[in-house]
C-alpha cells in the first residue's frame, strides 16, 4: 500500500526544529526524503513529528557487507507537541518497518547527552561510538590540497577503503557526493594528503574560532581521534556491536 505523507509539513518541522540552512534542507529533501522512508505522528489534523530512515549496508567482523542497517535521520517534534509520546511513536513505527524488512540494527548519532539518555531510557538503545578522527585548524588544513570534485577513480578508492574495515557503513557514489556537497556548503570538502584522502566540514567554535572537523580519513592512520557517541538497537537476535564503529560519513 502506497503511503501518502505531506513533504511540505515534514520539511517545515525540520526547519523549525533544526534551523539548518535553506541550502542544506533543499539538498536533504531533494536527495534523501521519500514517503517510503518517512515516519510521522499526527495530532490536530497535522503532522507534528517526523523522521527518515536511511538504509545502508555495514561490513561485519569478517569485512563482508552483510549487515543491513537503518540510520535515524531528522527525528523532530514541533515544540508545542513535545512530551506527548509523538517521537516514541515515530520510532516504534520505524523499528517495526525495519524488523518487517529483515534489517539487523538501527543506528543513530544523538544530538546531545539529553537525546542519548532519551533513546536509551525509552527505546533501549545501546552505546557505541564513532571516530571523527580529529579536528584541524585552518593553518593545518592549509597543508592539504582541496579537490574540486569526486571522480569515478576517487569514489572507487573511498569505497575500497570503507569495505576493508570491520563494522563500517558502506556508501554509494550518491552518498559520497551528497556528503561532499554538504561539506562544501560549509567551506570544507575533500582533501588530498600525502598518502591518502580526508573529508572535512568547516565549523565555527563557541568562541568564534574556525576549525575543521574531519568526518573520515581514507588510507591514512587514525591520529588523535575525536570520538563521538552513537547508539544502536539490535532488531533481532543479533550480537552487540563493538565499542567503536565507522559511520562517520552520514548526512546529518
Amino acid at each position: 500500500m502506497r503511503r501518502t505523507i505531506d513533504k511540505r509539513e515534514c520539511r517545515q518541522i525540520w526547519q523549525t526544529v533544526f534551523r539548518d540552512s535553506e541550502e542544506f534542507v533543499e539538498l536533504y529533501f531533494r536527495r534523501r526524503y521519500s514517503a517510503a522512508n518517512t515516519f510521522v505522528s499526527k495530532a490536530d489534523g497535522r503532522i507534528v513529528a517526523q523522521a527518515q530512515c536511511l538504509t545502508y549496508r555495514m561490513t561485519d567482523s569478517q569485512c563482508s557487507p552483510t549487515l543491513r542497517i537503518g540510520y535515524v535521520s531528522g527525528l523532530a517534534t514541533l515544540p508545542a507537541y513535545r512530551g506527548q509520546g509523538h517521537a516514541a511513536a515515530v520510532m516504534q513505527q520505524m523499528h517495526q518497518w525495519l524488523r518487517d524488512n529483515s534489517y539487523d540494527y538501527c543506528l543513530l548519532i544523538p544530538a546531545d547527552d539529553h537525546a542519548a539518555k532519551w533513546y536509551s531510557h525509552h527505546l533501549d538503545y545501546r552505546p557505541s561510538s564513532i571516530e571523527r578522527k580529529l579536528r584541524l585548524s585552518p593553518t593545518q588544513m592549509a597543508g592539504f590540497t582541496k579537490l574540486p570534485a569526486l571522480t569515478p577513480e576517487i569514489i572507487d578508492t573511498l569505497q575500497r577503503d570503507l569495505a576493508s574495515t570491520p563494522y563500517t557503513v558502506q556508501h554509494t557514489a550518491t552518498d559520497l557526493a551528497d556528503q561532499m556537497a554538504v561539506c562544501q556548503m560549509t567551506g570544507g570538502g575533500l582533501y588530498a594528503a600525502a598518502q591518502g584522502l580526508l573529508m572535512a566540514e568547516r565549523i565555527t567554535e563557541s568562541d568564534g574560532k574556525e576549525s575543521y572537523l574531519v568526518l573520515d580519513t581514507f588510507l591514512l592512520p587514525s591520529s588523535s581521534p575525536f570520538v563521538s557517541p552513537c547508539l544502536y538497537l539490535p532488531l533481532g537476535n543479533n550480537a552487540p556491536l563493538p565499542p567503536t564503529v565507522r559511520m562517520t560519513l552520514m548526512l546529518e
